[in-house]
């Protein structure tokens, strides 16, 4: 098994999609790209599995450069949003697809087959077609036909976005235990942040071009280094206020516009700020650190309180999204579940300017790491 090392690689028809991108993905490693739709996802993909040629760069794997090799000279398996699969097969043809085109022994191929398929949990299905068998059946299928080519790199396009919430969870599961793919390196794609956060090993920010920033899940989450990072992750998405910094009484404010917005900016901030004189700036704040105080509610030193008027509130079982208007400004909190908000209620919300986020307003740099 081996590294897998890009090099340079480059990648457009009109325009770039992908520019000079390099990456280097370990043996065992599980690395996820996230990243909106149509930001060129897919065509690293393809580029890796040979499906599409590069423009420029290497793509090199265990020291030895596969980039113009045609896609079946490839120790590379790619599992398809799509399933990929053939109706007209049963699930055990379609899995033994990749190792009857290798021509090898028809007991191996039975014995790889019938492995793989109890791993995946539809041993039981081996006779049934594509059609006869349920969506995340499909999609085990579709896997284990990826898992039983026994490849060097593992490339999966966003293999369970279109499945039901529980055959999700369920097969995450499945990813973070199967054997198979932590003796390889894996490439994983999604457009959903939860699950880029709960299967990464490293996570990979997609944006135009190619990524724009790789760290681990706490890394990318909670030290965004530019705005787009930081809004393609979480849900709820973060709140960005527009804002202009200054100084009152010796105390850094953030002021939303020319409203009465004003934001109080940390002291382990405030000394970043002062020594990139930024004046004008991104004020962001994720949901989960912005609370509701209650009527009579003691209130710690670290929050700063908002007086605001509730525009929607949305139970979601376990927590509650309340969107509230304040100063000309929207703010998104999450809140219990428990008690309930009416359209055009006045509440107070807190807010933990300690967990706040500031970006230039030009370049979109965060200026407080």
């Amino acid at each position: 098994m081996a590294q897998l090392q890009i090099e340079g690689l480059c990648k457009g028809w009109d325009f770039p999609v992908i520019d000079q991108m390099n990456l280097t993905v370990e043996e065992g490693e599980f690395f996820v790209v996230v990243g909106p739709s149509g930001i060129g996802k897919t065509t690293l993909l393809r580029l890796i599995a040979g499906l599409e040629s590069p423009n420029e760069g290497r793509i090199i794997l265990g020291g030895n450069d596969i980039s113009r090799l045609p896609p079946y000279k490839r120790p590379v398996a790619m599992t398809f949003e799509s399933y990929a699969l053939y109706p007209h097969l049963s699930v055990f043809e379609n899995i033994a697809s990749p190792l009857r085109a290798r021509r090898l022994p028809k007991r191996e191929i039975e014995q790889r087959v019938m492995d793989v398929a109890r791993l995946l949990k539809i041993d039981q299905l081996i006779t049934r077609r594509p059609a006869e068998v349920s969506g995340g059946q499909k999609q085990r299928t579709a896997l284990g036909r990826t898992l039983v080519a026994d490849p060097e790199v593992f490339l999966l396009d966003e293999p369970i976005s279109h499945l039901d919430a529980k055959i999700r969870h369920e097969l995450r599961a499945q990813f973070h235990t199967l054997e198979a793919l932590r003796r390889v390196a894996n490439i994983y794609v999604t457009h959903d942040y939860a699950e880029a956060l709960s299967l990464g090993d490293r996570i990979g920010v997609m944006g135009q071009g190619g990524l724009v920033q790789v760290g681990t899940a706490h890394e990318v989450f909670e030290k965004p280094q530019t705005l787009f990072v930081a809004e393609h992750l979480g849900q709820p998405s973060i709140n960005i206020l527009d804002c202009e910094l200054s100084t009152e009484d010796g105390v850094l404010i953030a002021c939303h516009r020319e409203s009465s917005l004003t934001l109080p900016v940390a002291q382990a901030h405030a000394q970043q700020l002062k020594r990139g004189n930024a004046s004008h700036v991104s004020y962001g704040i994720r949901p989960q650190y912005i609370t509701v105080i209650a009527d009579g509610e003691a209130v710690c030193d670290s929050l700063h309180v908002v007086d605001c008027t509730v525009s929607l509130f949305e139970p979601l079982g376990t927590y509650a999204i309340l969107m509230a208007e304040t100063a000309g400004a929207t703010i998104t909190a999450l809140s219990s579940p428990e008690h309930r908000y009416e359209q055009g209620e006045s509440i107070r919300l807190g807010i933990d300017t300690a967990e706040a986020f500031f970006f230039d307003a030009v370049t979109g740099k965060n200026l407080v790491l």
